[in-house]
């Protein structure tokens, strides 16, 4: 399958070093607005957060070069209907700018030959279908053209509820996410400008002030995403979350009444036997003294911390979830993106 990617940031470079890593798809064309080639190739070779490839990388003008193997042409487009997906054959783009305006413009796609696209968030509009791997990817119909890959903290709540509902039945609950600093944030006190929406300033001023010396609760659209997902969730659920000043991996304290009496040993069964037969990689289960830190570049949607599993009354449980917010969910559009490709 040969692959286009809309926005080099985080995201799109993380699934490109997944790609070049693994050699699973065939990255063709990447536009971004960064109009330097040579920082591109730059931003992908060395990685603070998830150090540096041994693969050789340059740039020209026209193109991104990879082990003298792969050529990647490079385009720097404001207008996403404007790079020339056709002229590469592009199967499926994947939509990792992050920008509203560009996702009304996807439908056009199909006219540049593009079979499907992927969007790295989860928009509201209610026509794009959200799709988390290992839950509903099975709703998929073949006129789904723009699918959401969702965000990375339903990426990990929900599979979790998924299992809950489906072994125990799940009442309501609360849940609590700390996710790390994200690129718009500041250094120092500012004012903290929006992606989704370039030149717009966020209502939410504490997401201006300095991010590496605070933690800065704050809403969170976790539950609102999730229940695109898993529709009957709604209402059920309660959200808030930290940004906390760290570099890398998420956490969700989750706490939920379940409808049955259960026992701590009967949660931990569900959860050992779903890592044993899911196709991907989406529930792992720990039991290890470890820190954030220490799950950076996990494939995984979802790690249950067993140390931290507990039951109050026979049905009100206590979890914690650690989950790579852009490697684990970046794992997850590239196994959509595979996925897409069977139907």
């Amino acid at each position: 399958m040969r692959i286009g990617i809309n926005g080099f940031g985080r995201i799109g470079r993380a699934i490109t070093r997944i790609i070049v890593e693994n050699k699973s798809l065939d990255i063709v064309a990447i536009n971004d607005i960064n109009p330097d080639p040579s920082n591109l190739a730059y931003l992908l070779k060395y990685d603070t957060t998830y150090g540096r490839l041994s693969e050789k990388i340059w740039a020209d003008e026209r193109k991104l070069y990879i082990n003298n193997e792969t050529e990647i042409a490079l385009y720097s487009q404001e207008d996403v209907t404007k790079v020339p997906w056709d002229k590469h054959g592009v199967d499926f783009v994947i939509d990792a700018s992050g920008v509203k305006s560009c996702l009304q413009k996807l439908h056009s796609l199909q006219n540049l030959g593009v079979k499907r696209c992927v969007v790295t968030n989860s928009p509201e509009d209610s026509n794009i279908k959200s799709i988390v791997m290992g839950v509903n990817e099975k709703t998929i119909n073949l006129d789904d053209y723009i699918l959401s890959s969702s965000i990375c903290d339903a990426n990990a709540f929900v599979p979790v509820m998924n299992l809950l509902q489906e072994n125990f039945g799940v009442d309501h609950g609360f849940v609590t996410t700390l996710h790390p600093w994200l690129g718009y944030q500041n250094l120092l006190d500012g004012p903290s400008m929006s992606v989704s929406d370039p030149g717009h300033i966020h209502s939410t001023y504490v997401l201006g002030r300095s991010s590496i010396n605070a933690l800065i609760p704050k809403t969170t659209t976790c539950i609102s995403a999730s229940c695109r997902a898993l529709p009957w969730l709604d209402g059920k659920f309660m959200s808030l979350s930290y940004r906390v000043p760290t570099m890398i991996v998420s956490s969700a304290d989750i706490s939920v009444k379940l409808e049955k009496n259960v026992t701590r040993e009967e949660i931990k069964r569900v959860f050992e036997n779903a890592e044993q037969i899911q196709q991907y990689k989406i529930i792992k289960n720990v039991n290890e003294p470890l820190t954030s830190i220490d799950f950076t570049g996990s494939e995984y949607s979802a790690i249950v911390d067993h140390r931290w599993l507990m039951v109050n009354g026979h049905s009100y449980c206590k979890f914690i979830l650690w989950y790579d917010n852009e490697w684990g969910y970046s794992s997850r559009v590239i196994d959509l993106v595979h996925y897409l490709g069977t139907l």
